[in-house]
């Protein structure tokens, strides 16, 4: 069971504005191979606002496409090709969330990848507030509504990733 804590009615969860610490956080993804096996991944965090406001998220944030990093060079160069992430023309993937309930446990969010939005849904996992927000979140993207090169090369449709966000409140009410 998710660890999902409402912003309105825990204080612990405080509203306000939020940066997001590209040094903490982490965007990592898992996709087969050939069906075979799983490529391991991450994709660095380049910047990131959260504001809550009445148990509602709003936030945006924009990752390295051009770094995205599997441990092998060969690899990770196909990836950042013009047949599948083309970062030459899009540096940058870019993810928005407007007005989500943080208590439904699952926030809608879109994906902007190669200059294409798609909506998808992120299953919250945990959220907490200290000194920091952190966030936990989980998705499964479906890259075939993204221009790029199709499944039957060899990357699977689908790519899991795993969000962890650590942000520092900015004093913005």
């Amino acid at each position: 069971m998710p660890d999902i804590h409402s912003a309105s009615s825990d204080p612990a969860i405080p509203a306000g504005t939020y940066a997001v610490d590209t040094e903490r956080s982490a965007v990592t993804f898992r996709a087969k191979a050939f069906g075979l096996m799983w490529v391991r991944g991450r994709i660095p965090v380049l910047e990131g606002s959260i504001t809550v406001s009445d148990g509602r998220i709003t936030g945006t944030g924009l990752l390295a496409a051009d770094r995205i990093d599997t441990a092998l060079g060969p690899r990770d160069w196909h990836l950042r090709s013009a047949h599948y992430l083309h970062t030459d023309k899009h540096p940058t993937i870019r993810v928005a969330i407007d007005g989500a309930d943080l208590s439904s446990g699952s926030v809608a969010c879109e994906v902007t990848v190669r200059g294409t939005t798609a909506p998808t849904q992120l299953q919250l996992r945990s959220i907490a507030a200290a000194d920091t927000l952190d966030i936990t979140a989980e998705t499964t993207v479906d890259r075939t509504v993204y221009p790029m090169l199709g499944p039957w090369a060899g990357v699977s449709r689908r790519a899991n990733l795993a969000i962890t966000l650590v942000a520092r409140p900015t004093g913005d009410g």
